[in-house]
C-alpha cells in the first residue's frame, strides 16, 4: 500500500489528453512546432493534463532524440499543466534512458508499459519498473497496463506489490478494458494511489468508480466531450453525463475505434489543427476513409 507521505492531491486527475504526435515529411520526422500548437489548443480548451508518447502518440516508433524533442516542446508549451511522458520500451536500458530524458525536460511524471513481446516473470517486471523509477527520480512513476498491446498483464496484486516496494510508484493507467478492473484497483490500492482509466468508452464508469482521472485518445481531438462528462459527473447530473459518454462512443465509432491513428490525425485536421500523417507501418486514411470520417463527424456535429 502507498505510504502516508503519498496521501496527497493526485498528480493526475480529471481529463488527461493522450496526445497525438504531430509528424512532417510523410511521418518521418516529429513536428515540434505543430506539437506546440496542439498543446496550446488543448490547454486553452481546459484539459487537466497531457500524456506524451504513449499508444496514441506512436511512442514506441520514436527515436530517443525525437522523444526528447517532443517531450521538451510539450512541457514548454503546457504552461504548468501536468505532463506525463511515457518511457516504456522494449528493453530496460532504453526505458531507463527515456526516463532520464524526462527528468531533464522537467516532465511532471513518467509512465511505462511493461516490455512488449516476451512473456515476463513477476521478478523481471519488478526489476524493470524499479530501474525506471530509479532513473526517473524524483518524478513519480505510473504503471501502464495495456495487455492488448504489451502482452504482459499488470493485475492489481502485482500493482500493489510495486506500490509497496518502489517508493515513487504513484499510480496506474489501466487500459485493460476488463470489467470491474477500475473499482478493483481503487479498492486494492487505496487512498493516495492514482488510478487512471485509459478506455474512452468507460470514462463515466471510471469516475463513478473512484478513478482519479482518465487518459483518453479522443481528448486530443475533442477534449470538450470528455470535459463535459467530467463536469456533469462532478455536478451530479447523471443523465447529462451519460449522454456525453454516449457522444464519446459515437465519436470513436466514427473514427473506426482501435488504433486508427491516421483517422484520428485526419479528424484533428478537420478541426483546423493539421498534425501530418502517421509513421509506417501505420497508414493514413484513404480518400474513401476520409469521406467516411468526415460524414460521421458531421452527423455528430463535431466538425
Amino acid at each position: 500500500m502507498p505510504s502516508a507521505a503519498s496521501l496527497r492531491t493526485p498528480v493526475l486527475q480529471g481529463v488527461i489528453a493522450a496526445m497525438l504526435t504531430p509528424m512532417r515529411d510523410a511521418g518521418t520526422r516529429v513536428d515540434a512546432d505543430a506539437a506546440t500548437r496542439l498543446v496550446s489548443r488543448l490547454v486553452d480548451g481546459g484539459v487537466h493534463g497531457l500524456y506524451v508518447a504513449g499508444t496514441t502518440g506512436e511512442g514506441l516508433y520514436l527515436g530517443a532524440d525525437e522523444h526528447r524533442e517532443l517531450s521538451r516542446a510539450v512541457v514548454k508549451a503546457a504552461r504548468g499543466v501536468p505532463v506525463v511522458v511515457h518511457v516504456g520500451a522494449l528493453t530496460t536500458a532504453a526505458a531507463v534512458a527515456l526516463a532520464r530524458q524526462a527528468v531533464q525536460v522537467e516532465a511532471t511524471a513518467v509512465a511505462a508499459i511493461p516490455p512488449p513481446y516476451y512473456s515476463l516473470t513477476r521478478d523481471e517486471l519488478l526489476a524493470y519498473f524499479t530501474a525506471i523509477a530509479k532513473a526517473a527520480e524524483p518524478l513519480p512513476l505510473y504503471l501502464y497496463n495495456i495487455p492488448s498491446h504489451a502482452r504482459n498483464e499488470l493485475p492489481p496484486v502485482f500493482v500493489g506489490e510495486c506500490a509497496r516496494r518502489i517508493a515513487t510508484v504513484r499510480g496506474i493507467k489501466d487500459s485493460s478494458g476488463v470489467a470491474g478492473r477500475i473499482p478493483d484497483l481503487v479498492k486494492t490500492l487505496g487512498p493516495g494511489f492514482d488510478v487512471v482509466c485509459g478506455n474512452d468508452d468507460k470514462v463515466l464508469h471510471a469516475f463513478q468508480s473512484g478513478a482519479a482521472g482518465i487518459v483518453a485518445s479522443g481528448a486530443s481531438i475533442f477534449p470538450e466531450l470528455y470535459l463535459e462528462v467530467h463536469a456533469c459527473w462532478k455536478g451530479g447530473r447523471t443523465a447529462d453525463a451519460q449522454a456525453a459518454q454516449a457522444r464519446i462512443v459515437a465519436m470513436q465509432q466514427a473514427l473506426g475505434s482501435g488504433a486508427r491513428l491516421g483517422w484520428y490525425k485526419y479528424a484533428l485536421a478537420l478541426r483546423g489543427i493539421p498534425v501530418g500523417g502517421v509513421r509506417a507501418p501505420l497508414s493514413d486514411p484513404s480518400p474513401a476513409e476520409q469521406d467516411a470520417v468526415r460524414r460521421g463527424l458531421r452527423e455528430l456535429r463535431l466538425v
